[in-house]
């Protein structure tokens, strides 16, 4: 869990259980440093929003979806990958960003290192 959510107590962002879902995030070795990078970043802005505006009940404000796939639907887009498309795939030097549709509209932008393809930004088009 990556907010406490003890009864009758303010939430907080777990830091140590941040941690370990970036570190279970990077074991998938596909992504860059600067993304995970990002996420620890939005943790620490995450608990000071906690500090300035106290929550304690109703979902944590800004862990009210998965934060890969940036979205509440993740169960049904799994189960409709066969249904995905891809929109376009463009790739300049060492750069390349693939949108694609599933039951939302994404933009993976990746980079390439040591000759892999690694994701560095996850855009969830539908939700800008």
């Amino acid at each position: 869990m990556l907010v406490n959510q003890q009864p009758g107590k303010n939430y907080s962002v777990n830091a140590k259980n941040g941690e370990r879902y970036l570190a279970y995030l990077k074991s998938s070795r596909l992504l860059t440093d600067k993304y995970l990078n990002e996420w620890r970043t939005y943790f620490k802005e995450r608990q000071a929003g906690f500090q300035a505006s106290p929550q304690n009940e109703g979902p944590p404000t800004g862990f009210e979806y998965d934060l890969v796939m940036l979205s509440q639907d993740v169960d049904q887009q799994l189960n409709s990958l066969k249904s995905l498309k891809i929109n376009s795939v463009k790739i300049r030097q060492n750069r390349a960003s693939v949108t694609f549709f599933l039951l939302e509209d994404y933009e993976f932008r990746l980079v390439r290192q040591n000759n892999r393809w690694l994701i560095n930004e996850i855009l969830n088009l539908s939700a800008e």
